[in-house]
């Protein structure tokens, strides 16, 4: 009896001990999450995931490009009676401020650096250990889930405030902010998968919706894109799309395991536009090119940003507005203006578009992007300059950036279901194709076109109405 009764207290003091035990790890369960909606998110990622199929991205074009360019005819010219004269603009632009070197003082001296250089940006990004994560070669929910639960228990605060922060100043818009998410996280993290999770926690944190999705072995991040994007995989999620930003053109996926709920407070898209250009270090590029005017050779020389020049080959292929609407370094504006603005002064303003679009059709070679790149590839104006090869909408892009720079005049893309043009709002009666746009004549204007004038169209779509209006920003 005696021996029963101590049994009985024994079991009693460790079933006391290990009840308390469990208060104090649910306890700290509770507290290590440092926001209700942490818990909340952990305790829905605990819970029953779903298999979703892939959808293939749309193409940017419903026809192949040609590949070989008509010429046209050299024709004379029929001069407006009445000229509108062109004036050298005045530059109201000032130059932007740029950073070599972006320095935020720790908060703490026992957090780790993580040294980094960020298109020609030297960066120091702060870390506390306590985010550093290990993953096994084969994932499942739950590692997703408890490396959710150590990264939300963490002190993560550090780096995230310190990503803000060096975004806000460097004036990054959201495709440079997930550019920096992503390189961080590779430099912190030994594995593919560390960094990618650590990026998917990252961007929420930043209020972007983000969603992890897995395979096997991988981990692929999806983001919803405004506008979305070309030739990517997406998978639908409660109605929305959610891109493989990381797969572009790469073909299929397969099927993921994903969730679809939202992390409350993170409900941004990745909004491609550049209202604002980064202020990226200034590496200067020169660049020769020749064309003709009045049968002489025509020198000139432009220069670009080869910072800002490799940001704008991270691009996939998005809306074509996002190119047509961006600015480009100051150092392509300016030199722009100073090469061509004594070839323009003083002409009608027929006579200076008919000058840039010269250049524009002879001044490259052409290429369509499945040769050149095996992809298509929507190039900004410093791209053009730096590829060997170019197609229609990047002519098209330079044509209009380079007529917004000196003329200032309203200009739209004009694309057909396998060509990319321009039309020109002018002030004189040019002869020629036009369309309508919002009851006003805009003049074509092919950049891609060789030896065209000012109003002529490729042949094939004389007369069509099958295109849709690219806007430029330019519109009035």
């Amino acid at each position: 009896m005696r021996v029963f009764l101590l049994s009985v207290l024994l079991f009693s003091c460790v079933s006391a001990q290990t009840y308390e035990e469990y208060l104090r790890e649910q306890q700290q369960a509770f507290s290590s999450f440092k926001e209700a909606r942490d818990k909340e998110f952990s305790e829905f990622l605990n819970k029953e995931w779903k298999a979703y199929q892939e959808a293939q991205g749309v193409s940017g074009y419903k026809e192949d490009k040609p590949k070989d360019l008509p010429k046209a005819r050299k024709t004379t010219v029929i001069k407006p009676k009445k000229k509108v004269l062109v004036v050298k603009q005045p530059e109201v632009l000032e130059k932007p401020k740029v950073y070599t070197k972006i320095i935020i003082p720790p908060v703490s001296q026992k957090l780790k650096t993580l040294y980094l250089t960020f298109f020609g940006v030297d960066l120091e990004v702060h870390y506390d250990r306590s985010i550093l994560l290990s993953m096994q070669l084969y994932i499942t929910k739950d590692a997703i889930a408890k490396g959710w639960d150590r990264l939300a228990g963490s002190e993560y605060e550090t780096t995230i405030d310190e990503l803000n922060a060096i975004s806000d100043r460097l004036q990054l818009n959201d495709w440079a902010r997930y550019l920096l998410v992503e390189k961080v996280s590779r430099g912190i993290y030994k594995s593919e998968n560390e960094a990618k999770l650590f990026s998917w926690f990252a961007l929420l944190k930043m209020g972007y919706d983000a969603h992890i999705a897995f395979q096997t072995h991988r981990l692929i991040l999806l983001l919803p894109i405004e506008g979305g994007m070309y030739d990517t995989v997406y998978y639908t999620l409660k109605r929305k799309r959610y891109y493989a930003v990381d797969y572009y053109a790469k073909g299929k996926l397969g099927s993921i395991m994903s969730y679809d709920n939202v992390y409350q407070g993170a409900s941004s898209a990745l909004d491609f536009s550049l209202a604002n250009l980064p202020l990226f270090a200034e590496e200067k590029v020169s660049k020769r090119l020749v064309f003709r005017i009045d049968e002489k050779n025509t020198p000139v020389k432009l220069q670009y940003n080869a910072n800002l020049l490799k940001f704008f080959q991270t691009y996939p292929q998005v809306g074509y507005t996002n190119y047509f609407s961006s600015e480009d370094s100051a150092l392509l504006r300016e030199s722009i203006k100073s090469s061509f603005e004594p070839l323009i002064v003083g002409k009608s303003q027929g006579e200076a578009l008919d000058i840039i679009l010269n250049f524009v059709q002879n001044a490259f070679k052409y290429q369509v992007d499945k040769e050149q790149f095996n992809k298509e590839k929507v190039m900004f104006p410093s791209e053009t300059l730096f590829y060997p090869y170019s197609d229609c909408e990047d002519r098209a892009i330079l044509f209009s950036y380079m007529v917004k720079t000196l003329l200032k005049m309203d200009i739209v893309g004009v694309k057909y279901p396998n060509h990319m043009a321009t039309a020109v709002r002018v002030q004189e009666k040019i002869k020629g194709e036009y369309i309508v746009l919002d009851k006003t004549p805009y003049v074509i204007a092919d950049p891609t076109y060789i030896n065209a004038n000012l109003g002529m169209s490729m042949p094939q779509f004389v007369g069509t109405n099958a295109y849709v209006i690219i806007s430029t920003g330019a519109e009035k």
